[in-house]
């Protein structure tokens, strides 16, 4: 690890955003690794919500210092820009970034170019919220089990088949799927119980592997549905695929029927909100009810998802803003109010981040096992 990239990582643990920023702009972008150049938009993100105008005044810098730069970087000053809330700046960034993959032949970082200006444009003309509201409004209410949503693409099939099984034995039917790729459509379109969007335009692929500066728009986009089906009146349980229900979720959710948002105690990303707060909200385990509370924080958490890119660093972010009072311990739950909002956390006994334990949902990350040693693990049946 260079100097610059050790140094920022550890102002960035004591929150020191626009220093963090400063000591990374020194170094050219295409001398920084990867984690470097994503710790420089998320601390000028940061900076942002501080020093506007200094964080604004230090990316042009940054631009200006950048001006040889590659398709793929300039795909990461769209993203900068996006996360200071230019969004004028970012669409710039986009078409340049096109027309240098075309001079690189990166038809790869083309086709994310394009696909990024696409979604802005969709965002500024409003077509991407009229296509959504559609979406939903096809969809009946049924107050017996929640919608569960999640996204899915081809890599993912076996999972999902494993989840699906779980889902409609463990919480009810209902399924809306964002399909985001041709293989995750055709799985799942002709499906009983199964709603299927096809979001494949989002994104950009090669071969399986889904460009990097487009898999943001998968959580900004969940938010959009998340929050146009709760203002449809319908419960909505967010629910990744490695959030396997292995016990009845329904009595559990009735369990907590005073908050209006259900969501995973954790303690990962975003760390300098964990630091703050003691912990996090996971967005991979999440029950949103159809209250006045509820519709009002999913507006801004849209908002401030279409800057971050990330729903959970979103999420977590208007937390720390808004703050938490009245939060308690039970045996069942952690609660805690927020802006007008009840929240509740499973204890780690029900809902677990782990794979081997959770009498109810084990939400894990999948490191390599077979869909027969998940099952072994999660103490299911062998198919």
């Amino acid at each position: 690890m260079g100097v610059a990239a050790h140094l920022s990582k550890l102002l960035a643990r004591m929150h020191l955003w626009y220093p963090t920023a400063a000591v990374l702009a020194q170094t050219p972008l295409r001398q920084l690794d990867k984690h470097s150049v994503g710790r420089l938009s998320y601390a000028l993100m940061m900076a942002h919500g501080m020093r506007p105008g200094s964080a604004t005044a230090l990316f042009r810098r940054v631009v200006e210092d950048n001006s040889e730069r590659t398709a793929e970087l300039t795909l990461d000053l769209a993203e900068m820009a996006t996360r200071i809330e230019e969004p004028a700046l970012a669409e710039g960034f986009l078409a340049d970034a096109e027309v240098r993959a075309a001079h690189e032949n990166n038809a790869f970082a083309a086709d994310a170019a394009r696909t990024l200006l696409m979604l802005s444009t969709a965002l500024h003309d409003g077509s991407l919220d009229a296509g959504i509201r559609a979406n939903v409004a096809a969809i009946a209410k049924d107050d017996t089990s929640p919608l569960v949503l999640v996204p899915l693409s081809g890599g993912y099939l076996q999972m999902f088949a494993l989840w699906l099984q779980q889902v409609r034995k463990h919480i009810g039917p209902r399924v809306m799927v964002l399909a985001m790729d041709d293989a995750a459509l055709d799985a799942t379109r002709d499906l009983d119980g199964v709603q299927t969007v096809d979001c494949r335009a989002f994104f950009a692929w090669d071969n399986g592997k889904l460009h990097a500066r487009t898999r943001g728009v998968l959580w900004f986009v969940r938010v959009l549905y998340l929050r146009a089906l709760v203002q449809a009146g319908h419960a909505v349980l967010v629910l990744d695929l490695d959030a396997i229900p292995v016990g009845d979720v329904l009595p559990l959710l009735a369990s907590l029927t005073d908050a209006d948002v259900v969501a995973q105690l954790d303690h990962s990303i975003p760390m300098d909100v964990d630091r703050e707060l003691g912990f996090v909200l996971c967005c991979g385990f999440m029950l949103w009810r159809p209250t006045t509370a509820a519709m009002a924080l999913l507006d801004r958490y849209a908002a401030a998802a279409q800057v971050e890119r990330d729903d959970q660093l979103a999420l977590n972010h208007l937390l720390a803003k808004d703050g938490v009072v009245a939060k308690t311990n039970g045996a069942d739950a952690m609660r805690f109010g927020s802006a007008g909002v009840q929240f509740a956390c499973p204890d780690p006994a029900l809902v677990s981040r782990a794979l081997n334990t959770g009498s109810v949902v084990r939400h894990f990350h999948q490191t390599g096992q077979t869909i027969d040693e998940l099952k072994a693990a999660l103490g299911l049946a062998s198919a």
